[in-house]
């Protein structure tokens, strides 16, 4: 690598907003609006701290974080192409999903796919935290939580907290409240004064600044003559205003399917923090399998005629050991035993490597335990209206651990239809899915009070007619 990195050849180009992101010294920014404003690549660059001498600084550590694995899969080929171009001798360990220069400057990527991800990362220290769509994280808690981890001892180093979005996703209202955007996405700039503790240990009122840099997708020129604006006029108008106009629009996921729903249990107070749980009351799950994607599960107890839902799950690429593992684990720590597992219908389908279903599997590996399998509804759309719609009534959500599921029914939404200008009858399959299909589980198949009258094979009779009755299909584990 250069001694000098000004001298090297140019191989990357940034617009002016990339630009503005790149020589920014406030301590927290956020980057982006539009789709299409470089947000990636900006990103990528930035994270080197370049007018720092970031790659030749043996302290330099930095860490990239999104959603989940899959996404990151897209920063990570990205920056295979751009890296070793600018940082000669650079290498990727792809098992640790570490960029190394020769100087021993490091940048990381990372994923968490809900909050309770952001413990994996206690202890660590990085003096630049960046996070790849931001908005996909449906509260602040990852975010404020790996803040704290943007240290080091090296004074020659910036310290920085960076971050792009898009004007969607579950996250949404969390960001526009933090960094104070108005509906227009609009610039902003937020200073506040902090006690800065100086080398000798003594201290000093310093400004940390809080700025929103809008990008859109004609500040781009990278992008011109692509036909990716056309592509963006053909989407549905509120979301056309927020990814080609970088609009973002009071706080509102639109087409949303539990709209009135979710508002009545917020109203309502339904939403608790610390719900409590009982060790004397069975646990029931109801599960999303992601074949292709995350898998989600919902756990819950029916208490004082109340649908309490204490914890949920999300995360891709779990096999069914480490499924069944994940929920040992919980319910020991939390002192409880589980009642019935709710699968849902595709838990029958057999595996072309194993020749067995899901629920075979299952049965195999966690004995003992019982588990149901809910039947396929003939119209998602008809479950939703006469069966999710009315089983929000009673229930109850622990604001901390459901959190994640509890942003996914917020963004749950209806499909557009561009030639019709209405909303169809399909949901959107996006990342809010999988809890949303989980729980459908539990609005479709769940019976109160189902252990009241023992059969001889050891199903409740009371169980199976509540359960034929609402769409559900009761099996004997």
């Amino acid at each position: 690598m250069a001694d000098n990195l000004a001298e090297q050849t140019v191989v990357w180009q940034p617009s002016p907003k990339q630009a503005l992101l790149l020589g920014c010294d406030d301590f927290e920014v956020l980057y982006g609006g539009a789709a299409g404003g470089g947000k990636s690549d900006a990103l990528l660059i930035d994270a080197w701290c370049l007018q720092h001498g970031g790659p030749l600084n043996p302290n330099h550590r930095a860490v990239i974080f999104r959603r989940n694995y899959k996404d990151l899969r897209d920063l990570i080929d990205r920056a295979e192409v751009l890296y070793p171009k600018f940082i000669e001798g650079a290498k990727y360990n792809a098992q640790e999903l570490v960029w190394e220069t020769p100087a021993g400057a490091k940048l990381e990527f990372g994923y968490l796919e809900n909050d309770r991800d952001r413990f994996k990362y206690r202890g660590r220290a990085w003096n630049y935290i960046a996070f790849e769509e931001l908005t996909t994280w449906p509260t602040e808690k990852c975010w404020v939580y790996l803040g704290t981890r943007c240290r080091t001892t090296d004074r020659s180093l910036p310290q920085y907290l960076r971050a792009t979005t898009n004007p969607d996703g579950p996250g949404q209202r969390w960001v526009m409240e933090r960094w104070g955007i108005n509906p227009e996405g609009d610039a902003t700039r937020i200073e506040r004064e902090v006690n800065f503790e100086l080398a000798d240990g003594t201290f000093e009122k310093r400004t940390i600044v809080r700025s929103f840099i809008p990008a859109l997708l004609k500040d781009n020129p990278h992008l011109k003559g692509t036909g990716y604006r056309e592509t963006l006029m053909d989407m549905p108008p509120e979301e056309r205003e927020a990814l080609l106009e970088g609009k973002w629009t009071g706080n509102r996921v639109h087409g949303a399917i539990y709209l009135r729903e979710m508002q009545a249990v917020r109203s309502q107070g339904r939403i608790k923090k610390n719900l409590p749980i009982l060790t004397d009351v069975p646990v029931n799950t109801f599960w999303d399998m992601g074949w292709n994607d995350a898998n989600a599960v919902w756990c819950h107890q029916y208490a004082a005629l109340e649908n309490r839902f204490l914890h949920c799950h999300q995360q891709s690429g779990l096999t069914l050991q480490a499924r069944v593992a994940y929920l040992q684990a919980w319910a020991a720590e939390k002192g409880v035993v589980f009642g019935t597992h709710y699968l849902p219908h595709d838990a029958e389908k057999h595996s072309e490597q194993t020749g067995k279903s899901a629920v075979q599997l299952l049965r195999e590996i966690w004995p003992g335990q019982r588990f149901v399998v809910v039947d396929r509804t003939p119209s998602v759309a008809t479950a939703i209206s006469s069966q999710c719609r009315p089983a929000f009534a009673n229930c109850y959500f622990d604001e901390e651990e459901c959190s994640d599921g509890i942003a996914a029914l917020d963004a749950y939404r209806w499909v557009w239809s561009e030639s019709q200008q209405v909303f169809t009858d399909s949901p959107f399959h996006g990342p809010e899915s999988n809890y949303a299909d989980a729980w459908r589980g539990f609005a479709q198949g769940y019976a109160p009070k189902q252990q009241r009258i023992r059969t001889p094979d050891g199903d409740s009779a009371d169980t199976r007619r509540r359960a034929r009755r609402k769409g559900g299909s009761w099996r004997s584990a």
